[in-house]
């Protein structure tokens, strides 16, 4: 690890550059802007050295549309995901996996649990675009996870030829750890990505950028029943689109939607509104795409929705799918809190309108009626699920359990997990050997367990320690949204 101190490293502007090598702040193409590396020394008591930004590199010998089309990125792990995007939009690139709370993610959360935002539809979750990982093991020393590293020999000697024997078939996932990642490309930085804190401190990260098509529309389509929503999800990958989004019922009534003139009559009487945006590098591409869109629309639903490319009401679009988290965080002044305990289950897109028939029949049998907030990332089949708890009810408690027992069942019957993007910690973590069963979670401790011998990593995240209580600590409040 560069500096061999968590401190160390040097803060650097924007730079782009020919070469393989990193740019670093002696290149003429870089601007350096203070922080010299401390004295040797144990590091100090301080998480300075996890903000660090570093240099842009431009790599001019790959990308689908000619030279410069990817780039690289070395940052601090506490780095956010709307610094790394401000920093690739000034060279012309992206961020692929930003996700709505960007403003406050960092780069180390966002690598711990491979997260995802809306467009990791199309462009993958964090996984994809991250190509090394830096940091120190739980003895204190420096490692680095690359293709090109390799990795400890006490990793290496545990590690599965092959996958279990049960594995969910999921288009995203940030339950367990990685093995199909890592047989799949031989990355070990893949293991590292997910793990939640759990085999490694992570200090830096290495991601890649790519560039965005310049043109982009939006279109919103109804769906009336769960069978239609899971046959849009599906659509929506075969019509190419970026992101596939939905609203389900009851956020649409916080919203207001039913009332609006322009939206009003798609939100009337629809179970939930999905948002599909597509990107094109031309404008007839994305017109086109919009096209398929509503005749899909039409066919599924019996509307071919609104579509738009006026970049103002595409963004007025986003903003009701960005509204979700605000919204729910006021119900708590009604006396009902978001409750999150089943929020990012994940199943095979296929498979989505049986999840949202089944979470709909355990609320009203398990949580005696409780209501709840739907939303989510549907072309994924990733759903969240935010019951509204009466803290009031002294029975609430038991009605939590109940809710979660069987909607731990569902997932199992169909085939997903329970973390889409938001990792299993310590709630999830009883569960992991009902969702994946025996032979996985022994890969899963083996691996851990050669990186963490003693445990000391985040105990009780992923695997859980004996005679956990998934439900131990949950206490109900308001929940903040930074404005």
């Amino acid at each position: 690890m560069p500096g061999g101190n968590l401190a160390a490293g040097i803060v650097v502007a924007l730079g782009a550059g020919g070469t393989d090598a990193p740019v670093d702040a002696s290149s003429p193409l870089t601007e350096p802007t203070r922080n010299p590396a401390p004295a040797p020394g144990p590091a100090p008591a301080s998480t300075e050295g996890f903000l660090h930004e570093g240099a842009l590199e431009i790599d001019r010998d790959g990308g689908r549309r000619g030279d410069g089309d990817t780039a690289r990125i070395r940052v601090g792990a506490g780095v956010t995901a709307a610094r790394v995007e401000q920093l690739a939009a000034a060279a012309g690139f992206m961020f692929p996996p930003l996700p709505s709370s960007a403003r406050w993610a960092t780069i180390g959360g966002m690598t711990a649990n491979n997260a995802a935002g809306a467009r990791s539809f199309r462009y993958g979750a964090m996984a994809r675009w991250v190509e090394g990982v830096e940091g120190v093991t739980v003895s204190g020393d420096p490692i680095r996870l690359d293709p090109g590293s390799g990795l400890p020999g006490a990793v290496s000697s545990v590690l599965p030829g092959a996958l279990p024997s049960r594995w969910p078939e999921v288009r995203k996932n940030s339950s367990g750890y990685g093995l199909d990642r890592w047989l799949r490309t031989g990355d070990p930085a893949q293991l590292a990505v997910g793990s939640e804190g759990t085999l490694l401190v992570v200090s830096h990260v290495t991601l890649r950028l790519t560039r965005r098509p310049p043109h982009r529309g939006v279109c919103l389509l109804p769906v009336h029943t769960p069978d239609q929503a899971g046959a849009l999800a599906v659509a929506a990958d075969e019509l190419g689109a970026t992101a596939c989004e939905f609203l389900g019922r009851r956020l649409l009534d916080m919203t207001g939607l039913d009332g609006d003139p322009e939206l009003g009559s798609l939100s009337r009487g629809a179970l939930a509104l999905f948002l599909l945006e597509f990107e094109g590098w031309d404008t007839s591409q994305v017109a086109e795409a919009l096209g398929r869109a509503g005749d899909r629309g039409r066919e599924i639903g019996g509307s071919a929705g609104l579509a738009t490319t006026d970049p103002v009401l595409a963004n007025r679009l986003w903003g009701l799918r960005h509204r979700a988290s605000p919204l729910i965080a006021a119900m708590a002044g009604k006396g009902l809190y978001s409750t999150q305990f089943v929020e990012d289950s994940v199943v095979p897109p296929a498979r989505l309108g049986a999840y949202l028939e089944g979470v709909d029949r355990i609320l009203r049998e398990e949580g005696l009626g409780m209501d709840a907030v739907v939303f989510g990332h549907a072309g994924d089949g990733n759903v969240h699920l935010n019951p509204l708890v009466d803290t009031d009810d002294a029975a609430w408690r038991d009605r939590v359990r109940a809710i979660l027992d069987a909607v731990v069942e569902l997932v199992v019957d169909l085939g997903g997990t329970l973390a889409g993007e938001h990792g299993d910690g310590r709630l999830r973590a009883p569960f992991i050997e009902t969702v994946w069963g025996r032979e996985a979670v022994a890969s899963f401790r083996a691996l851990k367990e050669a990186f963490d011998p003693d445990g000391l990593l985040n105990p009780g995240v992923i695997l859980p320690s004996p005679g956990q209580d998934p439900l131990q600590g949950l206490r109900p409040r308001p929940r903040s949204w930074p404005g």
